[in-house]
């Protein structure tokens, strides 16, 4: 899959949606990001795309890291932020033409752009390829990351590698790929992940969703 192509048709859509909105949009909470509006969400992803541009990721997917491109981009229009997105972003993606931009970096771009779709009731692009990168850093993450997680051993299929943790697991969770990318990043309450087809109690896999920077949502969410 070809992730610099992936981040340039993301980065494309998201552009097309903020430019979509008017200004009195941009003070608009995000919900599977409470504490940024979409102004805030628009100025991260467009500083990413910066900082991978000059080289600045030493700190990347840190707050702090994620705080200056919020701050340094304090009382932008969305078409300005849009404006600088088209500037950067095609620089970015020429740089690392052929499919050499990190994963992780679609899969940061591409969550935050199903984030800003549920944000403005504007759903699409849930089988686009992006999903598919994105979920595939999961697919190596996750696993790593639960291996010293106290749970019962666990199956997700998606369609592509299965995610297992633990030795002969007696529990398959069937996702599709959309589903897993949200469920796995914080975008779903505990009342939406016991809605999934478990078959058993789902209670003692509930910390499976909680891990790194992300935490079950509170709130039901659409997107």
């Amino acid at each position: 899959m070809d992730t610099t192509e992936a981040y340039k048709e993301t980065r494309e859509r998201m552009t097309g949606l903020l430019r979509s909105l008017d200004e009195a949009a941009a003070t608009t909470v995000v919900p599977a990001c409470p504490d940024w509006t979409i102004q805030q969400l628009a100025a991260h992803a467009v500083g990413v795309s910066a900082d991978i541009l000059v080289g600045n990721t030493a700190e990347a997917g840190s707050d702090a890291w994620t705080e200056v491109q919020v701050s340094t981009r304090e009382g932008r229009s969305l078409a300005e932020l849009a404006a600088e997105w088209d500037e950067i972003g095609p620089k970015v993606e020429a740089a690392l033409a052929g499919g050499l931009l990190p994963a992780q970096a679609v899969f940061d771009q591409v969550t935050h752009e199903h984030d800003l779709r549920g944000a403005i009731g504007q759903p699409g692009a849930r089988d686009d390829e992006g999903v598919a990168i994105g979920l595939s850093f999961l697919e190596t993450a996750w696993p790593f990351v639960m291996a010293s997680y106290q749970i019962p051993p666990i199956r997700i299929v998606t369609g592509g590698p299965d995610m297992v943790v633990g030795d002969d697991p007696q529990v398959t969770l069937e996702l599709t790929p959309f589903e897993a990318l949200r469920a796995l990043t914080g975008r779903r309450s505990l009342a939406q992940l016991a809605a999934y087809d478990w078959n058993t109690d789902p209670a003692p896999w509930y910390p499976a969703f909680t891990w790194g920077p992300f935490a079950v949502t509170p709130i039901d969410l659409d997107a």
